[in-house]
């Protein structure tokens, strides 16, 4: 087990994100002033957070690329190996896998998993999804087509729809 966790933050409006890693990858991307209390301490417990921007910088300089348009997929290595349930890590793994500018619902996840009890317990496992945007869980979306919930907005979601939308076919 992981005692500590690196961290860096970056701005880039209108939020500063809050990122941090185990030695394995990327661990969390929340926003700064989280890191003190939930929810990042609700998904990893005791962990000690050690500032380190040069340990942080491949991650940070990705979604700087993600925002700017010119990254679609990310290829840092992601660590949720201690987060939740198996099956929470199985629909993560899913989600992880859904192509830039692609949205499914959460029935279309929960229908590509065999253990899979319902489209419920597929929004409960992408609802807490430790790894903002680097896992997109804003690509899935309710069977109406709605937009749905997101632990930064539905604004938030609505915004990073779009932004993958208006970039999904420059420098393809």
């Amino acid at each position: 087990m992981t005692d500590f966790f690196y961290y860096d933050y970056v701005t880039i409006e209108p939020w500063t994100y809050f990122l941090t890693a185990s030695e394995a990858g990327l661990t969390y991307v929340g926003l700064k002033g989280d890191e003190s209390v939930s929810p990042i301490f609700s998904f990893y417990p005791h962990r000690m957070l050690v500032r380190d921007p040069k340990k942080m910088a491949p991650y940070i300089k990705q979604l700087k690329e993600y925002f700017a348009g010119i990254r679609k997929k990310f290829d840092v290595p992601i660590d949720i190996s201690e987060f939740g349930t198996e099956f929470q890590r199985k629909v993560l793994t899913v989600v992880q896998n859904i192509p830039y500018g692609v949205t499914l619902t959460y029935g279309d996840v929960a229908n590509s998993l065999a253990d899979a009890t319902s489209s419920r317990s597929v929004a409960h496992a992408v609802a807490l999804n430790p790894v903002l945007i680097f896992i997109p869980d804003q690509r899935v979306i309710l069977s109406d087509n709605k937009i749905g919930t997101y632990r930064l907005g539905q604004k938030e979601k609505i915004r990073l729809i779009e932004l993958e939308k208006k970039h999904l076919h420059v420098n393809s």
